[in-house]
């Protein structure tokens, strides 16, 4: 999968005081290169269909009539081709232009979306999540680190920060500054970045002086 360039090293000392922000943006190139990719595969298996319906709707037909175990077989394969391709494409269209942006300050969290279809707004006290994750994922592009604050609910866990490397230190002055301990990571906690999901987000950190 196609990443934006993160740094090589987390932003020096990026957890020094609150307010803390950070913003995370999908990678529009990213996701028309993988919806380009698509389109092609989706016609290979749309147009054959159409081209027969139109050109043989009788000869279609008949043979559905009287082979029809055979034509459910096929129609289930064409069907389940169809989901496994339109839904990332549904995913990658959603995510088009996504974009994230966090505020820490004030023992609380809010976050606000932003996208193509809507705006999407919350809030939650810091003491409602869990801890701070490290997670380190393998991607095409390389490996990518993350620090995830962790929410009981997997859809409220917070991206923090994004990059080729992140050092304990920064973990532990995230966790100081933020005052919630060190958790393990776990698959299920991983950010889905959807534009998020399957696009690749750009985490940029932003740490204001009260």
């Amino acid at each position: 999968m196609l990443q934006t360039a993160l740094p090589r090293v987390a932003p020096a000392s990026p957890f020094r005081s609150l307010p803390f922000e950070v913003e995370h943006k999908s990678s529009r190139a990213a996701a028309i290169v993988q919806i380009l990719l698509l389109v092609p595969v989706l016609a290979m298996v749309i147009l054959p269909i159409v081209l027969v319906l139109a050109l043989a709707p009788h000869d279609a037909w008949e043979a559905m009539t009287h082979k029809p175990l055979a034509a459910t077989v096929l129609g289930a394969g064409l069907i389940a081709w169809l989901i496994v391709l339109l839904v990332p494409a549904k995913r990658l269209i959603l995510g088009f232009g996504q974009r994230r942006r966090v505020r820490i300050a004030s023992e609380r969290v809010t976050v606000d979306d932003k996208g193509l279809f809507g705006s999407r707004h919350w809030s939650a006290p810091i003491a409602e999540f869990s801890g701070i994750a490290h997670h380190v994922r393998a991607t095409l592009s390389g490996v990518r680190h993350e620090l995830v604050l962790v929410h009981p609910l997997r859809e409220r866990s917070v991206l923090l920060l994004a990059a080729n490397a992140i050092g304990q230190s920064t973990i532990d002055e995230a966790t100081r500054l933020l005052r919630v301990p060190q958790v393990a990571a776990h698959p299920l906690q991983r950010i889905d970045q959807r534009g998020f999901n399957s696009s690749v987000v750009a985490a940029l950190a932003e740490p204001q002086t009260a």
